[in-house]
């Protein structure tokens, strides 16, 4: 059951104002971020759909902190990690890896791998269909994809009792998040880029709730997909 303390922190994002802390890029991102030194349970749950050996991308890897757990969860794999911010790279290579900034948008990652996670980044970027279309090409197996449920209750509350547009989890400004998705929306948008759902789940929201309804309860949702064959003549833009 969740503490006092944090219902207290969900009542109180039902009516606070929009963040609005400004900065200039994500390499400014980051170097105010920093390490957040906390364990999220959207990497517990890619880390149980991960293989045991392999070769694993993480799109996003911000500060490397995800690759540092997953090596204690699964330590066979073959990890590298890749951001669109210098300061990112900079940071997972601080941490132990290799990673490198690349623009997804303009590029394509260097090689196919078996999987690929890519965890609370599409919702930043504005044409997210190139960049999951790459990672979609790019990925043998399984692509791990987590964002943030603009379907959750406390959105539905924050926009029907208070007026106010639903907040996604942003750490310093609402301009962080430029596309929003419900579980519905997602699933038909994945099947129209080529990919399957395999399945999904709440990683993080309202306790048990999420598990038995992540679409209504789950404030951020795991997605496992792979891809699907398309019928003849299925044309995907990128």
């Amino acid at each position: 059951m969740p503490s006092f303390r944090r219902i207290l922190h969900r009542l109180h994002n039902l009516w606070r104002p929009t963040p609005l802390s400004e900065f200039s890029d994500y390499d400014d991102y980051w170097t105010e971020r920093g390490a957040t030194n906390h364990i999220y349970k959207r990497w517990v749950l890619a880390a149980d759909l991960l293989p045991e050996e392999g070769a694993v991308v993480d799109v996003g890897c911000g500060s490397g902190e995800f690759l540092t757990y997953l090596r204690q969860r699964r330590p066979k794999l073959q990890l590298r990690g890749v951001d669109i911010s210098e300061t990112s790279a900079e940071m997972t290579r601080a941490a132990g890896f290799d990673a490198m900034a690349i623009d997804l948008l303009k590029d394509d990652l260097p090689e196919p791998v078996d999987c690929i996670t890519c965890l609370e980044v599409i919702e930043h970027i504005p044409d997210a269909e190139v960049v999951v279309g790459k990672l979609r090409d790019a990925c043998r197996q399984r692509l791990l994809i987590s964002i943030p449920n603009v379907g959750y209750i406390g959105c539905r509350l924050r926009l029907l009792f208070f007026g106010r547009f639903p907040l996604t989890n942003c750490v310093f400004h609402i301009k962080e998040h430029v596309r929003l998705w419900t579980v519905r929306d997602f699933r038909e948008w994945a099947d129209r880029l080529g990919l399957r759902v395999v399945s999904y789940r709440g990683a993080r929201g309202l306790g048990p709730m999420q598990r038995f309804w992540p679409s209504m309860f789950a404030s951020t949702v795991l997605y496992e997909l792979e891809a699907k064959e398309r019928p003849a003549g299925h044309h995907i833009d990128k």
